[in-house]
């Protein structure tokens, strides 16, 4: 079941009725799922109910904060003996039904104090909550690209500081200005103002009082100065939500590396946010790189990379003029450009061997990804989405270059690639040096290193993994190619595991206080813990059940996954297709989980989501669908029959992120072929569809053709088409659909 994805199955076009198949959406195959609604489609409302709305919300919320100061200062405990012991002030969004309140749904907005410090808001700490309803649902209408931000006629919001000092807000805050952009000028002008609403920082709190004295106790020290409550707006992302904000409430007590009483609200002095959109959040092609139907992004040529802090993304590209290069996006199709021809005369191909990866370093967040410039060959390259900021990643010997076996992981606010001239090297971008000679080391230590290393080769061509502090790699020591644990305490553990050979170890799976991986044995290819203090031990004694063989096929497509004390991963060890198979690290006891469930992960891998892990696979009369598993045998079970009886859905891709999973898949709606498209499943109920690319009869976008399916903190990203324009980036706002945005369109 090694088959590469294609389109062309032998199945229904895409759009076509399914002939001689049961119309239906998703069916059910296990109790766990329930029913659920179908999706409404949010159109335009009636002015005079959104104006009501908005003035009603702001009011609402306005009142609301006005007592966040007090309550902060409330929440300062009278016989604290540090003012350590203050409650967090917590916000909680929860969606809410559609009743006689809320006719068409929306949601709940509470706030209050964790007094039990869990991190959660509960019930009885409650202190306040307010309502967002939804819009009356408009008549169905077919799905569009994304339009421009605004119309005429519409409502806007914004934002106006307040100093210290002012009349309104005496230690600041910020003025909401609501009302209708009637001249269209994408700004409200005075007379457009319909209402506006101030929320204003809190005064900072008093002193905590001084601890009573106990019987023969000496009386407490006087509590420290409480921090003042903040509420700091932000414009969101125009790649997201053409016209909204986002309200962030938190304390100016330093927490993290904010800075206390600095009146700003740092990253990690937020304690909860609101995002408001008064519209749908967008959706579409970001990237139109070869014009027309030509395709910006294929074979060889389709690797991505999203940076967090500066929210761009970067991405190979292909514009039929220039070759594949490094193409730059702030998620929006106007700001998609060509960031630096790398190859003026060939292609650079971008990210072939190792991909684009964003990496945290001590110099700012920087992708490192592989190119070939046409002169120094295939080398690895880093960029910080500048023309300037992207260049060769060298170092005082020369070039680095890369082969095929190329591979790079994160360690050491850096990373760790393999060289075609057979070195482990570590670089930042700024400072490149072999892994044993990390600058942190001390020169006793390096020299160490150094000394314990020599003879070593093959670096990494079989295993590299690593954590914030563990790399673990393999090496070619004498003949054997063996695994070897490299600390940022500069101690290597090394290990034989196979005295009579390589031990070629593979899939590698951190776990607590050490490592699983595959690797051969005396009886083939087992699973093997080796433990950060250097002992190991083998788990598994698998063998072909036909033959009686040693087993050669392990954890190579759905790979090694953690349950809690379960280890999942397929292995073949019976008939041609592998089968998906748990270990107890426990127990010790090794079982198959399903005699009829086969090929699990063969094209999508799996993926660890709501304590199960789920993965592409072929089961009897569904074909090619999804399954999950517990790692238990009763827990096994397929979840999806997305394309009716034996027609394959052809599962190309998941992302998760909280109750919520994305997935790229072909599927049916009431019969109706909707082609390769992104797909969503809530909390194990019915997937329904998320986005199609290119909807209407016949008609098949091939998403995840070529890349992978990318997350965000906003999007979900692949490459697709439309009918229009041929293989491109297309993004897919995910906020409505995980609770993230609240939206009063």
């Amino acid at each position: 079941m090694s088959t590469p994805p294609t389109m062309d199955v032998d199945a229904t076009i895409a759009g076509e009725p399914a002939l001689k198949q049961s119309h239906k959406n998703v069916p059910l195959l296990n109790t766990r799922q329930q029913p659920k609604p179908k999706q409404k489609v949010q159109m335009k409302q009636n002015k005079k109910f959104m104006l009501t709305f908005i003035q009603t919300f702001l009011l609402i919320l306005a009142l609301t904060f006005s007592t966040y100061s007090l309550v902060q200062i409330d929440s300062l405990s009278p016989q604290g003996n540090t003012g350590d012991d203050t409650h967090e002030m917590l916000v909680r969004t929860e969606g809410r039904v559609a009743d006689s309140i809320c006719t068409e749904g929306g949601a709940e907005i509470y706030i209050g104090n964790d007094l039990n410090s869990n991190g959660y808001l509960d019930e009885d700490e409650v202190t306040s909550s307010t309502k967002v309803c939804h819009g009356k649902e408009g008549l169905s209408g077919p799905q569009g690209n994304p339009g421009t931000a605004l119309q005429s006629d519409s409502s806007r919001l914004e934002i106006e500081e307040l100093e210290i000092g002012s009349i309104t807000c005496p230690m600041g805050g910020i003025l909401i200005h609501s009302g209708l952009d009637t001249n269209d000028d994408g700004q409200l002008n005075q007379e457009e103002i319909q209402s506006s609403e101030a929320l204003c920082d809190g005064l900072v709190g008093s002193n905590g009082y001084n601890g009573q004295s106990g019987t023969n106790g000496a009386q407490g020290d006087a509590g420290s100065q409480g921090a003042p409550a903040l509420v700091e707006h932000r414009q969101p992302s125009p790649a997201v939500c053409p016209s909204g904000l986002v309200l962030r409430f938190g304390v100016d007590d330093g927490i993290g590396e904010g800075v206390a009483f600095d009146e700003h609200l740092h990253d990690d002095e937020v304690r909860s946010s609101i995002q408001l959109c008064s519209s749908a959040l967008l959706y579409g092609p970001i990237s139109d790189l070869f014009p027309n139907s030509g395709d910006g992004l294929t074979t060889n040529c389709d690797a991505m990379a999203w940076m967090g802090e500066q929210q761009r993304l970067l991405t190979a590209g292909v514009n039929g003029i220039d070759g594949c290069e490094l193409w730059v996006s702030e998620g929006m199709e106007s700001s998609t450009q060509l960031l630096l021809d790398i190859n003026p005369n060939g292609d650079a191909l971008p990210g072939q061997y190792i991909g684009l990866n964003s990496v945290q370093t001590a110099h700012g967040e920087r992708v490192f990804f592989d190119a070939d410039d046409g002169m120094n060959g295939r080398e690895v390259w880093v960029s910080d989405a500048t023309v300037a900021g992207t260049k060769r990643v060298t170092n005082t010997g020369g070039s680095l270059p890369l082969s095929s076996s190329a591979q790079m992981v994160q360690w050491g606010q850096g990373i760790v690639f393999n060289t075609a001239n057979d070195a482990l090297v570590w670089s930042d971008g700024v400072t490149t040096t072999t892994v044993f000679s990390y600058p942190s080391f001390s020169p006793s230590q390096q020299q160490n290193l150094n000394t314990l290393s020599l003879g070593m080769a093959t670096f990494a061509t079989e295993m590299l993994h690593a954590n914030s502090t563990h790399l673990w790699f393999s090496a070619k020591a004498g003949n054997d190619i063996e695994p070897y644990l490299l600390t940022l305490d500069a101690e290597l553990q090394s290990w034989d595991l196979n005295p009579s050979g390589a031990s070629w170890p593979s899939a590698p799976l951190l776990i607590e206080d050490g490592l699983v991986a595959v690797a051969e044995a005396q009886n083939g290819r087992q699973l093997v813990r080796l433990s950060n203090d250097g002992n190991m031990s083998w788990l598994t004694t698998l063998q072909h059940q036909g033959t009686g063989n040693p087993t050669t096929q392990v954890a190579e497509e759905l790979g090694i996954h953690q349950l809690g004390n379960l280890l999942v991963f397929d292995a073949l060890t019976s008939g041609v297709d592998p089968q998906v198979w748990s270990h107890n690290l426990s127990s010790g006891q090794t079982q198959i989980l399903s005699t009829t469930i086969i090929a699990p992960g063969d094209w999508a891998g799996g993926i660890v989501h709501q304590q199960r892990i789920w993965f592409d696979c072929v089961a009897p009369n569904v074909a090619h669908e999804i399954c999950s598993t517990d790692g238990t045998v009763g827990g096994t079970q397929v979840e999806t029959d997305l394309r009716a009886g034996m027609a394959s859905s052809n599962i190309l891709g998941f992302v998760s992120q909280g109750e919520h999973l994305f997935f790229l898949a072909s599927g049916q709606i009431d019969g109706v072929e909707s082609g390769s498209s992104l797909w969503h499943l809530h909390n194990n109920e019915t997937p329904t569809l998320a986005y199609d690319p290119w909807p209407g009869v016949n008609n098949n976008s091939a998403s995840g053709t070529y890349g992978e399916l990318l997350l965000t903190e906003h999007h979900v990203m692949f490459i697709s088409h439309d009918g229009i324009r041929g293989h491109e980036i297309h993004a897919w706002s995910h906020g409505e659909r995980t609770g993230d945005w609240l939206i009063w369109s």
